[in-house]
C-alpha cells in the first residue's frame, strides 16, 4: 500500500510539473502533427499523433484532457519499466533492488529535465513516450545474453517513426551485450559466431532506422538535408548554443540539470560506476554529439532516451544496493 501511494505521488509530481511548465508551440500541437502538417524534423515523428487521430475526433487531439492523459499514461509507464531496466542493466534481479529509491532516483531526473523552469521547456507528444520506448527496445535487444532476436529489428523501424533517437537503446544493447561477452571469458577471443548473434541483428535494426527515416523523406518529398539542421541562422547550432550559455545564466543553468547534474557527479565518480553502466555510457557518445550538432544544448527533451541510464548511474553512485560485485 505504502509503495502504491509513493509511486502514484511521484507520477502525478512529475505530471503536474511538466504539464504547468511546459509551453505547447503551433507546431506542437497534436492535430497538426496527425496531419503532418509540420515541417522536419517534427514531421517524421508522427506515431502516436498520426495514430490518435485515426482514433479519436480531431477536436480531441488538442485538448488540456488530451495531453494529461498521455503524459501521466508515458510516466506511469516509465516507472512500471524502470526497475526491470535497472535489474538488466546491473545483472540483478529485480527483487533485488529497492523498488523506492528506484522510483525516488528515476523521479529526481524526470524533474530535472521536464519539471524545472529552464530555456525551451515545450510539451511535445513523443518525448516522455521515447523514454519508454527506449526502456522496452533495451528490453527486447537484452533478452538473452549473447544473442539479440530478429523480430528487434522491425521494432526498431516503427518506433523510430515516434523519434530517430531510438538509436541510443540500440548503442546501448550493443554495450551491454558486448560487455556480457567479455565477461563470458573469452575476452579479446571472443568467436566470430558469439558476435555474429549480437552484431547483425543490431545492425540491421541501425540500418532499418536509417532506411524508414530516408523512406519517409523521399514519401513526404523533402530532401535529406531535412532530417538535421546543423544551423540556427548562420552559426552552427551547437557554436549558437555555447554562445548562449556564456551569456546568460539560466542557460548555463539549464546544462546543469541534464541528469540531474551528471555533468558535476559523473566525472567525480565514474571509477564507482558498475561497468555495464560505463560501457553504456560510452557507447552513447555518438548519440550525444548528434544531439549537440543538431540541437539546443540546453533543451533537455533532447536527452529523453538517456532519461533511464542516467537514473540508474545516479543511483548507483548514491546507493550501495547498486553496486557491482564483480566491477573490474
Amino acid at each position: 500500500m505504502v509503495q502504491a501511494l509513493l509511486l502514484a505521488a511521484l507520477v502525478g509530481l512529475v505530471v503536474l510539473m511538466y504539464l504547468r511548465l511546459a509551453s505547447v508551440l503551433p507546431y506542437g500541437q497534436v492535430s497538426q502533427q496527425a496531419a503532418l502538417a509540420v515541417d522536419p524534423p517534427f514531421l517524421y515523428r508522427f506515431l502516436l499523433p498520426w495514430t490518435l487521430g485515426q482514433l479519436l475526433p480531431s477536436s480531441w487531439l488538442d485538448t488540456v484532457a488530451l495531453r494529461t492523459v498521455v503524459t501521466t499514461l508515458s510516466v506511469a509507464v516509465c516507472f512500471w519499466l524502470f526497475p526491470a531496466y535497472a535489474a538488466r542493466v546491473l545483472g540483478a534481479e529485480a527483487g533485488d533492488l529497492n523498488r523506492r529509491r528506484l522510483w525516488m532516483g528515476l523521479a529526481v531526473v524526470l524533474l530535472a529535465h521536464y519539471g524545472i523552469p529552464r530555456p525551451y521547456c515545450f510539451w511535445y507528444i513523443y518525448d516522455i513516450p521515447a523514454i519508454v520506448f527506449c526502456m522496452v527496445a533495451f528490453l527486447a535487444m537484452t533478452r538473452r545474453k549473447g544473442q539479440v532476436t530478429w523480430w528487434c529489428v522491425p521494432m526498431l523501424a516503427v518506433l523510430s517513426l515516434n523519434r530517430e533517437t531510438i538509436v541510443v537503446a540500440v548503442l546501448h544493447a550493443a554495450a551491454w551485450q558486448g560487455w556480457h561477452l567479455w565477461l563470458s571469458g573469452a575476452g579479446l577471443r571472443v568467436n566470430a559466431r558469439a558476435m555474429t548473434r549480437v552484431a547483425l541483428p543490431l545492425l540491421a535494426g541501425l540500418l532499418a532506422v536509417v532506411l524508414m527515416r530516408a523512406g519517409l523523406v523521399h514519401w513526404l518529398g523533402h530532401d535529406a538535408a531535412s532530417v538535421a539542421l546543423m544551423h540556427e541562422g548562420e552559426q552552427l547550432r551547437i557554436v549558437a548554443g555555447l554562445t548562449r550559455i556564456a551569456s546568460r545564466p539560466d542557460h548555463a543553468l539549464a546544462l546543469l540539470l541534464i541528469g540531474a547534474g551528471a555533468l558535476v557527479w559523473l566525472p567525480w565518480r565514474w571509477r564507482h560506476l558498475p561497468s555495464p553502466l560505463r560501457v553504456m555510457l560510452v557507447a552513447s557518445v555518438p548519440a550525444v554529439a548528434m544531439f549537440l550538432a543538431v540541437g539546443n544544448i540546453v533543451e533537455l527533451r533532447m536527452y529523453s532516451e538517456l532519461v533511464p541510464v542516467l537514473a540508474t548511474c545516479l543511483l548507483a553512485v548514491v546507493s550501495s544496493d547498486f553496486r557491482e560485485s564483480h566491477s573490474r
